[in-house]
């Protein structure tokens, strides 16, 4: 079995579910690369405006974080904006957003550096997560080595056999670097000093010279003169440091410069750690995810398989087929005695946290009450080419899935981010 590399180990995935070895190749050599769709195929849309209803955008956008997108949309329609979950920065990535409000402008077409929104038509609310079945995915690996072909192949079985891990990706956890599920640690833990320092001061492999002043600069206290200093992309970092310039000490107002949307991600992250490491355990125990255990919690599959309809108990009888269920660590929590929940139970063990601690007394707008995701993921429609150093992949995850996740199955690359998957 493949060693796993310490940067996937960072984020809680300590195990591959493939056997073959790793595969030399580079994912996102260009944006072009990895193209990624939203399926949204339930929107009732109308071609015609009526009071009460909705623009929906098509957005494309290129080499910009979906945060980022949503702010200057949100600007150009004069109007908070809805869409239906993150999509990768590096990469060609095509999503449906709404306005929230009915009294939004409702241009034909707003085009911005890194994005075009097309105007497609008029939904009767605005949307939402659930509206999104999956995401289609277009990846183009280049480099690769002699066995790809055999490699991929070996990944596309395990899909279909439903044994491939739903682990969170890489980009679940921010740019590289970034550290946000420890962030979202020192938050459930309402160590508030400690959240702002690893934002603000911890070194980066990447920080540049100026970087490198602004972060000595806000080690000594000079928290003005830092945030001048750092790089225009790190827009959150600069306002944390201008609040503590004004009010030194209160690291919990510090925090709050951070949009709330951000802050409840480094809880998700979070969150997604743990789950990471309790399906990492599972595997690591040999338990099979692929089908429902008696005593699992549950989920009744969609039609098309890229989701579930229902979460039943350990208790409730499942319907047929019906897929396991692992608990997303929350407040809400509570030990189902399940095989999973006996995993999860040893990681909350050993990073020392408890489950009520979701419930963030200090800051209570970033309490996360939990949930449940399946244990495999859920892939549809898999097919791939070869040609020279070159594959082309094709397949559709459901919502919430990771593509790097199936990728790194393939490549199993010592360092995820020199291969385009971090």
């Amino acid at each position: 079995m493949s060693a796993v590399p310490e940067a996937d180990r960072a984020v809680g995935m300590w195990a591959y579910a493939t056997r073959g070895p790793p595969c030399r190749a580079l994912a996102k050599a260009s944006a072009e690369d990895f193209r990624v769709e939203e399926v949204a195929p339930d929107l009732q849309l109308a071609k015609e405006w009526r009071p009460g209803t909705f623009p929906l955008y098509r957005v494309e956008k290129r080499s910009i974080d979906t945060l980022h997108m949503e702010r200057s949309l949100a600007d150009a329609l004069k109007s908070r904006v809805s869409y239906g979950g993150m999509k990768d920065k590096r990469a060609v990535a095509v999503q449906y957003v709404t306005p929230t409000s009915t009294r939004s402008l409702r241009p034909e077409k707003v085009v911005r550096e890194r994005f075009t929104a097309e105007l497609v038509g008029f939904v009767p609310r605005p949307l939402s997560r659930g509206m999104v079945r999956g995401n289609r995915f277009t990846v183009v690996l280049k480099d690769c080595c002699t066995e790809v072909g055999s490699r991929v192949s070996e990944a596309f079985a395990l899909a279909t056999q439903c044994r491939m891990p739903n682990f969170y990706g890489f980009q679940r956890f921010g740019a590289r670097e970034a550290g946000t599920h420890e962030i979202g640690r020192a938050l459930v833990r309402q160590d508030f000093q400690e959240a702002v320092r690893t934002m603000l001061l911890r070194p980066r492999a990447s920080d540049d010279e100026a970087t490198v002043g602004a972060r000595e600069a806000m080690e000594e206290g000079r928290f003005e003169e830092g945030a001048s200093m750092l790089p225009p992309h790190q827009d959150m970092e600069r306002a944390v440091a201008r609040r503590l310039a004004s009010a030194p000490g209160d690291w919990a107002e510090a925090l709050r410069a951070v949009p709330l949307r951000v802050r409840r991600l480094y809880v998700q992250a979070y969150q997604s750690y743990l789950f990471n490491r309790t399906l990492s355990l599972a595997l690591e125990r040999g338990l099979d995810i692929s089908v429902y255990s008696k005593g699992d919690n549950w989920g009744r599959p969609s039609g098309d398989g890229l989701s579930v309809a229902k979460v039943g108990g350990v208790r409730d009888p499942p319907p047929e087929p019906a897929v396991p269920m692992v608990q997303v660590v929350g407040y809400a929590y509570r030990n189902y005695g399940s095989r999973f929940d006996s995993c999860v139970e040893q990681v909350i063990r050993e990073e020392g946290v408890a489950a009520r601690e979701f419930y963030v007394k200090e800051m209570q707008e970033v309490s996360a009450e939990g949930g449940f995701r399946m244990a495999h993921m859920a892939v549809a429609d898999a097919n791939f080419e070869c040609s020279g150093a070159t594959a082309e992949l094709r397949f559709t995850l459901g919502r919430g899935e990771y593509a790097t996740v199936l990728l790194r199955e393939i490549v199993k690359p010592a360092d995820p981010a020199a291969s385009g998957l971090a």
